[in-house]
């Protein structure tokens, strides 16, 4: 090797060199294969894949015919290295054999202690003894006193520091109150009965829709003029003021038996007749309103049956006119029921 870089520095031309080269080789060692010597190896075996998993070596031992192993190639003629050399793998160190079962946590074991200590305890407060001939100490405690044991009340206390109640006399004056609650109440009422006269209707029926059946008409009748209504209705049944107003008659009336007149506040006035005298409910000058109850049904006078005799008069040229009650009813928004008969 010295020799050929030797020459390859003094021959410039690496072409002359290297024909020096070859021309200085044996063509004999050329047609001959150099043969080549079998390199060393060194054999590694691998652990078991039980003894890898930790779960020991007690198993018989393998056969080196099946273990499978490592080749490392070195070469014959350069000794190994301080660095090279193969170490020997140390065993493994063996590992705590894993349970299927696993041991419970702390938290149940301290759990299980202290429902043992507790049945213990209960055994004791039933048998009444500790296991070791000793009484238990919730058996040896007092009972309790009973129920109905004599309580002495507070007030029975005599002793000079004891509270006691001491009796008092109201002297306030309670007169002013109770004129001041009469003039409430009876303001009260005033309001009370002026709110319900507001929600009264301006106009009614004598008798309300249903409770009469009407037998007959303003027109002629029997060879004369009948001048109203005839609203038959059981005796005793109550009649209404039709209007507001005050009362002019009240009592006893030619061909009615008894009757009632009302002059409303335009002049108009109602008549209603055939009433007993028990039977009529208001007095002459009296103020009435629509709805208010003023006579019963009677069956007085010239009357074949208990009924009300119902008329409308209006002022007409310094005179009383009767007009027909059924067109004046309906005009201010009353209805009645058809004729029958």
């Amino acid at each position: 090797m010295n020799d050929l870089a030797t020459r390859s520095l003094l021959d410039r031309d690496g072409t002359t060199a290297r024909q020096d080269e070859l021309a200085s080789l044996d063509t004999a060692s050329l047609d001959t294969p150099a043969t080549l010597d079998t390199p060393a190896t060194r054999d590694f075996p691998l652990p078991s894949r039980r003894l890898r998993l930790g779960l020991g070596d007690d198993i018989p031992a393998l056969s080196t015919d099946n273990i499978s192993t490592t080749e490392l190639m070195l070469p014959v003629d350069e000794p190994l290295d301080g660095d090279d050399t193969p170490v020997e793998t140390p065993a493994p160190e063996r590992s705590k054999p894993k349970h299927r079962l696993q041991a419970p946590p702390a938290a149940l074991r301290a759990r299980t202690a202290l429902f043992a200590i507790a049945a213990g305890a209960t055994a004791m407060a039933v048998t009444g003894s500790a296991g070791d001939g000793q009484p238990s100490p919730i058996s040896a405690s007092p009972a309790p006193a009973p129920a109905d044991a004599a309580v002495v009340p507070a007030a029975s206390v005599t002793t000079p520091d004891a509270p006691r109640v001491v009796g008092s006399t109201s002297t306030s004056d309670m007169s002013d109150y109770d004129s001041q609650l009469a003039v409430g109440t009876a303001h009260q009422k005033a309001v009370a009965a002026a709110e319900a006269a507001k929600r009264k209707p301006l106009f009614v029926s004598p008798i309300p829709l249903g409770g009469y059946h009407l037998t007959s008409a303003f027109a002629p009748r029997w060879g004369s003029f009948h001048g109203g209504l005839d609203l038959a209705a059981p005796l005793g049944t109550p009649i209404h003021a039709v209007t507001d107003g005050v009362v002019k008659k009240a009592g006893t009336a030619s061909g009615y038996g008894n009757w009632v007149v009302i002059e409303a506040a335009d002049g108009t006035m109602s008549m209603y007749g055939h009433m007993s005298s028990s039977g009529v409910l208001v007095k002459v000058g009296q103020k009435v309103t629509a709805g208010d109850t003023i006579a019963l049904v009677g069956n007085e006078g010239f009357s074949t049956g208990p009924h009300v005799h119902f008329e409308v008069w209006i002022p007409k040229g310094g005179q009383m006119m009767k007009v027909d009650p059924a067109p004046w009813l309906a005009k201010h928004g009353v209805k009645l029921s058809a004729l029958e008969g």
